[in-house]
């Protein structure tokens, strides 16, 4: 006979501790199989998705777990939240950088004309005059049937000239 290692008087409460131990190793199972849903399809070919296992006379097509998710701790609450703000942010400076861009640009304004001195307005005055004057002399050659005698074009000439006098400069 070999020697027992549990002494006698020891045995029914380890046989005790035993089954309990595996009455709580079991248990979670077993409650978790109340979490099942049944895809049951019966003899007349009707669908139907329950949380009871298919009657009989019907076919039971699948069976899922379906434990629902335990439900966010505050600090997944908060680093939602934080995520949700930081967004927002994102989508506010993105909007004003696109309203930005189709936005029409803005127009120039022109540039100021540069200051015109008064020597400098003189002096274009005078070549806009003999220009003008250069312009009327040739119209007025070409014009030959106006007769112009050999007196009238010296006194044109003359004229000419004298608008073409570029004034004296004034330092």
């Amino acid at each position: 006979m070999r020697p027992s290692i549990i002494p006698v008087a020891g045995r029914s409460r380890w046989l005790r501790m035993i089954a309990c131990c595996l009455a709580v190793s079991i248990a979670p199972a077993a409650v978790a199989g109340k979490n099942l849903l049944y895809k049951c399809v019966s003899a007349a070919g009707v669908t139907s998705i329950q949380s009871v296992a298919c009657p009989a006379g019907s076919k039971e097509e699948w069976r899922r777990d379906a434990t629902p998710e335990p439900p966010p701790t505050p600090e997944q609450l908060a680093q939602a939240e934080a995520k949700l703000l930081r967004d927002q942010q994102t989508v506010r400076e993105l909007s004003e950088i696109v309203d930005k861009k189709l936005q029409p640009p803005a127009p120039t304004p022109e540039p100021a004309p540069p200051a015109v001195t008064a020597a400098a307005a003189a002096e274009q005055a005078s070549v806009d005059a003999c220009q003008s004057a250069q312009a009327f002399a040739g119209e007025v050659r070409e014009k030959a049937w106006l007769g112009l005698t050999g007196e009238q074009t010296r006194r044109l000439y003359t004229w000419v000239a004298e608008q073409c006098k570029t004034p004296p400069k004034a330092d």
